[in-house]
């Protein structure tokens, strides 16, 4: 999973035609556990919510893969940094505004997909370390019609656009082996 052609960024995030993106939509909340299955975090978990105000319409998805295809991933981050749609945040800790959230109904399924412009500490900026290169986060969950479910975590990863394939492509930083389990409604 370190690097992989993501078509559903392309189909959820940067397609159009996705149900339910109003913005006059109620505010969806879910609790879950974030778990590591591999790696150096195999065996540590952390309880997370995910709130969303708000879902993200066709025209401004549209708008922000434009930017990303002509400019570049640093002018997308920098786009993402002004939008707030949410917040996703571990129990106790203040967490990172959500940019990006899109809704999709695939068979009995909803799949919500989350992305952020993540924080990233001065000591790893300072460093000029290899993760700066990573400045977006991921979430993708796959929810059943009670709202429960599991999910796909990227902590750090990249978004750019293949001009080849002319495909839009997430590549996580590392093997990043994090599940969500356990979601559901929040009350």
């Amino acid at each position: 999973m370190s690097k992989f052609t993501l078509l559903v960024v392309g189909l959820m995030l940067f397609a159009s035609g996705v149900v339910g993106q109003d913005a006059d939509q109620k505010v969806d909340s879910y609790v879950a556990v974030a778990i590591g299955t591999g790696g150096v975090a195999a065996g540590k978990s952390i309880n997370f919510n995910v709130r969303i105000t708000q879902y993200t319409g066709d025209d401004q998805v549209q708008d922000l893969a434009n930017l990303l295809k002509e400019k570049g991933q640093d002018s997308l981050r920098l786009a993402l940094e002004k939008l707030t749609v949410g917040r996703v945040y571990p129990v106790g800790s203040v967490g990172n505004d959500i940019a990006v959230a899109r809704k999709k109904k695939v068979g009995a399924d909803t799949i919500i997909t989350v992305v952020t412009a993540r924080i990233m500490p001065f000591v790893e900026l300072s460093r000029s370390s290899r993760t700066k290169d990573y400045p977006f986060g991921f979430l993708q969950l796959k929810l059943n019609d009670k709202g429960e479910g599991t999910g796909q975590i990227m902590v750090a990863a990249r978004i750019r656009f293949d001009k080849k394939k002319g495909s839009y492509e997430i590549e996580s930083y590392g093997n990043q082996y994090v599940k969500a389990i356990n979601v559901r409604p929040s009350k």
